[in-house]
């Protein structure tokens, strides 16, 4: 087609062009009447529609309130009226359709499912149909139907939704009709256009086709001096003329040009290898933004050839977005034109190339002015800076980073300038020091903290800048009132030069992390000792056991040799006194069952004051402030009573010549505040204070004392005695705390929790009476690891008529229980391979008959009870080491069906195996219808007048003619040394205390009476030790011969007497041979 209107004569183009242009014409204002009209229809509608919509959503509000969908029925029917209206339907606030309404000649309404309510086109079938979900506030149209969603609001809250669906059939019938009416107008204006075409082409095409055919020649022959004849003054005239003149300036022109050409050539050499020259990206635009050259650089950046580019813009060249909001930036032409002035756009920049990457560009765009200062043009120089950007990026994330870790760390983060001036301080240094970060420059650490703390810090950061190096230091700061312990971290800040120009500290508040590895390494340390207690209670239990009971047999066969008698008791009292040693040890580390009972502590308190009074000595007045109704409390009275002795002994170490102890009972009641200082549930507590005059302690001292084997008083003291009562008050549910400065004294505050119970003192009646019949018949097998206790038990059982058999192991037991018929068994608790308890489970199963009694040397709550066995067995426990009486007693109750033993001071389950009654008895009447008197409490100061004294013994063939001092506070120790003294011919001086040992000295000096040789007890509880006696001995007569004696014999006065002052140093064995030995060496003949 375009072929053929080429070839066609000027006449029928100008024909052609005339009717086109009509045609065209009216074609396009035809389109846009009928567009307008269809939009202007479309809008109507819309309107009207929304109008309607509102109308019925104000009605319908008190449908929807009241849920009544008959009201909502009768306003949907009045669309009956809008002819274009198909269907109306009412949502509730749910979504949910609450009513419907269709035109009459319709079908009834229905749901159509989600998917075909937003994307399927509406059939006959689905156009009385609502959505399945309503839309929010919106319209559109779906084919032949428009359909509009509008939210109904009660008071500002939406309660539903109206939808409502119109046919559009009469608006496209009227569009139709408009299409129409402008068709056969173009078709009647382009027959009229055709016929005046064809009248007046003959006038215009003529001198044209000359002037035509005139100018191909020139064009064909390049001859710009020819000329066309001038004409008639017509517009062909004209526009010959004006053909000549054109064709003269051409020929001027061209000359010039052929000029201009040459330099210009030799101009654009030049400024194209100076552009590909630069290192910068340069794109350079006419005044309409249209890239009229543009670098190599710019061409690798921007991803376009230059090629490519001349055809396009520069915002599409050149798109650029603001790299943190990523919005568009506009584009630098408009403001250059717009201001004439050079612009710099952000630092923020990013240019997106052709593929899609992005870089980092920092740029800039200058006008392109001619000679009269008019803009041309512009050009845009920049450069590719994302390494820079990514750099700067990360530093400022960095920077932001770190100021949010110092402002949410927990620690306290401070920096101090080389001139000691803080700089910074984060929010946690403001929190717990009341310094607010705005008003610290400037100021200094001793503005801020106590002059002497101050010092320290100032000390430590000045180590820091001198040394360059970093520190690691526990400081303690003040914080509330309080000094808490921080762990810092202290390292230096170095300028561009590499010199420390300040110093930050970082310090962490460890105080609470301090006492809890305080309290787990206390925990840790008691733990071990347990351990190591309870390991040798066992043995050491079974040892006292089998002593005890070859001494009570022995005894039995020396009714007729009362000293004989009196000293297999002795044994058996010793014995009785290793396992209340055990005991206590077993009490100290937890291992021990408490005997808790109900205890006032102000009787206790008056019972044991001249025990006190005599243990503080003369020089230490002891005052009791006690509160009249004091609660009850639920503990180990003989611990108490211990805690007690020990407390008062320390003190009256710690006191330096005449002073005062006092002993303050109060009722405290703590509430929640009170109760978390104390480390103690809130509720009501006995206090119980103990406090001296002493020389006091510092704080290193003072988080010690508790430490198992922590003692200050060197060689002396043994560590264990306030770490037991830490155990007991611990065991107690209670707290123990100290305050003491040095030179200030000491005070102990025990607090124990209020007993709520009201026990009736229980009456314990002696199970064991003279009259008692403990002999028996039965078949009894008795069942130990330890041999020596099983033909212990098995002859203490057999002499009273019981037949008697014996294993060492559960496995021998088991097979002696096939072959053999048995009444009871006697079985330890920890065995190898199988103990006790499994071995009882295995004999209630197999032998229900049998009644088993268990026996232990642990007097604690080890035993794993095993769900097969009776807690019977545990409470009826017979504790190692035990007397025969006890063992006959628990197989004769056993046996005769008799309740759990109680056997009142005896051990029992109820009583642990060290009673701590100061009168226990021990009964024995089927052996010898004896009673066995316990001797009083050394701790009593028992003098040798308060016990039985053997009788005087003369030894054949010597005469007692030197005299010993013997210094011990155990009374059997002086009495079986005193007889073994005197066995080897020497008087003797018995003594249980330094005072007594000092003035019986000094006494025998002023009355002239020899002391040949003095033996000192190395330790005494409340007194002077050996070495300080043996020092004011020697200051009363420097010749006395002084032997120090011990039960450690690895003690360095032990091993190495003659450095400490002795002349000799004697074991306690009590081997009559080495004391004679010692004795020979020490005394010179006389």
């Amino acid at each position: 087609m375009k072929q053929l209107i080429q070839h066609l004569q000027i006449r029928h183009k100008l024909i052609i062009i005339i009717m086109s242009t009509v045609i065209f014409t009216l074609l396009l204002v035809g389109s846009a009447l009928v567009i307008s009209e269809r939009y202007s229809a479309r809008e109507s509608m819309l309107n009207q529609l929304m109008t309607v919509s509102s109308i019925i959503g104000d009605r319908s509000t008190a449908a929807l309130s009241f849920d009544d969908q008959r009201v909502a029925l009768e306003v949907l029917s009045a669309l009956d009226h809008e002819s274009s209206v198909v269907l109306a339907c009412i949502y509730d606030d749910t979504q949910s359709l609450f009513a419907s309404h269709a035109r009459h000649n319709t079908p009834a309404p229905s749901l159509l499912d989600e998917q075909q309510s937003n994307s399927a086109p509406l059939s006959e079938n689905t156009l009385t149909t609502c959505p399945a979900k309503p839309l929010v506030d919106s319209h559109r149209f779906r084919g032949d139907n428009f359909e509009l969603f509008q939210t109904i609001r009660l008071e500002g809250e939406a309660i539903g939704t109206v939808y409502i669906r119109a046919t559009l059939n009469e608006l496209n019938k009227r569009v139709i009709q408009f299409i129409l009416l402008v068709i056969s107008m173009t078709f009647s204006a382009g027959l009229v256009a055709w016929f005046l075409a064809s009248k007046q082409q003959a006038i215009i095409s003529k001198p044209i086709l000359d002037l035509a055919t005139f100018a191909r020649r020139i064009s064909i022959e390049a001859d710009y001096t020819a000329r066309l004849p001038l004409g008639a003054n017509d517009e062909i005239g004209t526009l010959n003329r004006s053909f000549n003149d054109m064709l003269e300036q051409i020929h001027q022109r061209q000359l010039a040009r052929d000029i201009a050409e040459l330099a210009l050539s030799e101009r654009e050499q030049d400024l194209r290898v100076t552009l590909n020259s630069i290192g910068d990206a340069v794109i350079v635009t006419d005044i309409n933004g249209k890239i009229t050259r543009m670098n190599p650089v710019a061409e690798h950046l921007t991803g376009w050839s230059f090629e490519q580019a001349q055809k396009h813009s520069l915002k599409t060249v050149f798109p650029i977005i603001d790299a943190t909001t990523r919005k568009p930036i506009d584009n630098p032409v408009e403001k250059v034109i717009r201001s004439g002035e050079t612009v710099f756009l952000s630092n923020h920049t990013t240019l997106v190339a052709k593929d899609g990457s992005e870089l980092q560009i920092a740029d800039s765009a200058a006008p392109i002015r001619n000679t009269d200062n008019k803009i041309l043009g512009l050009i845009l120089v920049f450069n590719d800076v994302t390494e820079q950007y990514h750099l700067r990026e990360a530093a400022a994330k960095s920077e932001r980073d770190l100021q949010a870790i110092m402002s949410n760390s927990p620690a306290a983060i401070y920096v101090i300038d080389n001139k000691g001036y803080f700089s910074f301080i984060n929010q946690q240094f403001e929190n717990f020091f009341h310094v607010r970060r705005k008003e610290v420059a400037g100021r200094t650490l001793s503005d801020i903290f106590p002059q002497d703390i101050a010092q320290i810090l100032h000390k430590n950061n000045t180590h820091v800048l001198s040394t360059n190096q970093p520190m690691e230091t526990e400081e303690v700061l003040i914080q509330a009132g309080a000094l808490h312990t921080y762990a810092s971290i202290k390292f230096p800040l170095f300028n561009e030069d590499n010199k420390a120009y300040a110093v930050c500290s970082i310090s962490t508040d460890i105080t609470e992390k301090r006492q809890q590895e305080e309290q787990l390494r206390r925990s840790q340390k008691m733990d071990a000792l347990g351990k190591l207690t309870g390991g040798i209670a066992h043995d050491y239990n079974n040892l006292l056991g089998i002593i005890m009971g070859y001494a009570e047999l022995l005894n039995d066969q020396l009714t007729d040799n009362p000293l004989l008698s009196k000293y297999t008791l002795d044994i058996t009292r010793a014995a009785k006194r290793g396992s209340a040693l055990t005991q206590k040890l077993l009490a100290f580390t937890r291992h021990k069952s408490a005997d808790a009972n109900q205890t006032n502590i102000n009787a206790l308190l008056k019972e044991q004051q001249f025990m006190l009074e005599k243990t503080l000595t003369a020089r230490i007045t002891l005052v009791l402030d006690l509160e009249p109704a004091l609660w009850p409390v639920r503990i180990d009275s003989g611990d108490l009573e211990d805690a007690i002795i020990n407390l008062s002994i320390n003190a009256s170490h710690a006191i330096d010549g005449n002073g005062q102890l006092t002993l303050r009972t109060h009722n405290e009641q703590l509430d929640k505040l009170d109760a978390q200082t104390q480390q103690l549930p809130p509720g009501d507590y006995i206090l119980l204070s103990v406090t001296d005059t002493g020389r006091g302690m510092d704080e290193n001292t003072r988080e010690k004392i508790f430490d198992p084997f922590f003692s200050t008083k060197g060689e002396q003291g043994t560590g264990l005695g306030l770490s037991q009562v830490y155990g007991f008050v611990k065991r107690s549910k209670g707290e123990i705390k100290v305050y003491s400065e040095p030179g200030q004294g000491s005070r102990f505050a025990l607090y124990f929790p209020r007993s709520k119970q009201t026990d009736t003192p229980v009456q314990v009646t002696d199970r064991v009476d003279k009259k008692r019949n403990l002999l028996g018949h039965e078949t009894l097998l008795v069942v130990d690891d330890e041999p020596d206790l099983v033909e212990l038990a098995s002859n203490i059982l057999s002499t009273h008529g019981y037949q008697v058999h014996s294993a060492i192991s559960a496995k021998q037991a088991l097979s002696i229980l096939e072959k053999t018929h048995i009444d009871l068994m006697i079985s330890d608790v920890i065995m190898p391979v199988m103990d006790g308890y499994q071995l009882a489970a295995l004999v209630q199963k197999k032998y229900p008959h049998i009644r088993i009694q268990m026996a232990s040397g642990f007097a604690d709550d080890r035993h794993n009870i095993t769900a097969n066995i009776s807690n019977a067995l545990h409470q009826n426990l017979l504790y190692k080491p035990y007397t025969s009486t006890t063992l006959l007693v628990h197989v004769r109750d056993l046996l005769d069906d008799v309740g759990p033993p109680l056997t009142g001071n005896e051990n029992s389950a109820q009583n642990t195996p060290a009673d701590k009654s100061s009168s226990t008895l021990i009964k024995n009447s089927d052996i010898n219808n004896k009673h066995i008197a316990d001797r009083p409490s050394d701790r009593q100061g028992d003098r040798p007048s308060d016990r039985p004294t053997s009788p005087d013994t003369t030894i054949t063939g010597g005469t007692l003619s030197r005299t010993i001092l013997i210094m011990d506070d155990e009374v059997d120790v002086r009495e079986l040394l005193t007889l073994n003294l005197k066995r080897l011919g020497y008087h003797t001086i018995p003594v249980s205390n330094s005072d007594e040992a000092i003035a019986r000295y000094q006494s025998s000096l002023q009355n002239n009476q020899t002391i040949d040789a003095v033996i000192l007890d190395l330790n005494i509880p409340g007194s002077m030790g050996g070495s300080e006696v043996a020092m004011k001995i020697r200051e009363l007569h420097t010749e006395a011969v002084i032997i120090v004696s011990s039960g450690d014999s690895s003690c360095p006065e032990m091993t190495d007497c003659q450095d400490h002052g002795f002349d000799g140093a004697l074991e306690k064995t009590f081997i009559r041979e080495k004391i004679k030995q010692l004795l020979d060496e020490v005394l010179k003949p006389g």
